[in-house]
């Protein structure tokens, strides 16, 4: 069984099933103003860290919650790190965690990190297409090296960005991110991290900067640019959140057979609106 930080899964329920403090809440709501040098980096490089965006309470209560979410969802997975696959010794992975525990809708729901999302891809507002806790344990191997949007339906995957969120310090030794400056701009591929995965050859050349994070830091990446995190060196584990957003009015694209059938996307056909109850207007 999954052990976190000490807790119990009677504790995790009791958290899960309470109401988001209203300071917390006022706090997942709040504007943060990007400067145009923000904006900028994040055009020219497809990624940006954003220091200190949660801090003191509201993120001791958010690192709590996900924690919990992550205990129930995984209590009953016994299985050793070496037991698992190569994939799954990367990170322990809850996907749509808000609509399985309603408590953590208020945080993935927070315009404060939902307007980052929109001031950074300069559109009129943005959508949920899913939330996912990235818990890497201890000893687990690298993260490999992908593109978010090669695994989504979307039809213009530039209109996409990634929050990732450390709940704990996140040195290079825990498995920090890695991005690859300016690649975003570089040809789409869908790697296989599932069961076969490979670097790029344009890749070779490229170089990575690699992102340690103190608690309450996020990185924001877009669904094109190539990233990766490192192993996790340590006998802690490795605690990250993600939202991930897309600009409202983007359309459904199922030409890919390997990814047509996302969640986010049920009932849909080719070239409808993305509009489902999976993913509704944040801001």
């Amino acid at each position: 069984m999954v052990k976190i930080d000490g807790l119990t899964t009677i504790e995790a329920q009791s958290m899960l099933n309470g109401i988001t403090p209203s300071n917390i809440l006022k706090q997942y709501n709040e504007t943060y103003l990007l400067s145009q040098e923000q904006m900028q980096f994040y055009k020219n490089n497809g990624f940006i860290i954003i220091k200190g965006v949660l801090s003191g309470s509201a993120l001791a209560y958010t690192r709590k919650l996900i924690q919990s979410a992550v205990l129930i969802q995984k209590k009953d997975d016994e299985r050793s790190l070496k037991d698992k696959t190569p994939y799954q010794q990367s990170f322990l992975q809850c996907g749509f965690l808000c609509w399985n525990f309603p408590a953590v809708k208020d945080y993935v729901f927070g315009k404060l990190f939902a307007g980052i999302a929109r001031d950074l891809m300069k559109v009129d507002g943005v959508r949920l297409w899913h939330d996912q806790a990235l818990f890497k344990e201890a000893g687990g191997r690298k993260t490999d090296v992908h593109q978010d949007s090669s695994y989504w339906p979307i039809k213009q995957p530039e209109l996409t960005t990634t929050m990732w969120m450390a709940l704990n310090e996140v040195p290079e030794e825990k498995g920090c991110l890695y991005f690859y400056p300016g690649s975003h701009k570089l040809p789409r591929e869908y790697i296989d991290i599932f069961n076969n995965p490979h670097k790029p050859d344009f890749l070779n050349t490229g170089k990575t900067v690699i992102a340690p994070l103190e608690a309450g830091d996020v990185t924001f990446h877009t669904g094109l640019t190539y990233h990766g995190a490192l192993e996790n060196k340590t006998k802690e584990m490795r605690e990250g959140m993600t939202v991930i957003y897309f600009a409202d009015g983007n359309r459904f694209d199922s030409t890919d057979a390997r990814n047509a059938t996302h969640k986010s996307c049920s009932e849909l056909k080719h070239g409808d609106l993305i509009n489902t109850i999976y993913t509704p207007l944040l801001v």
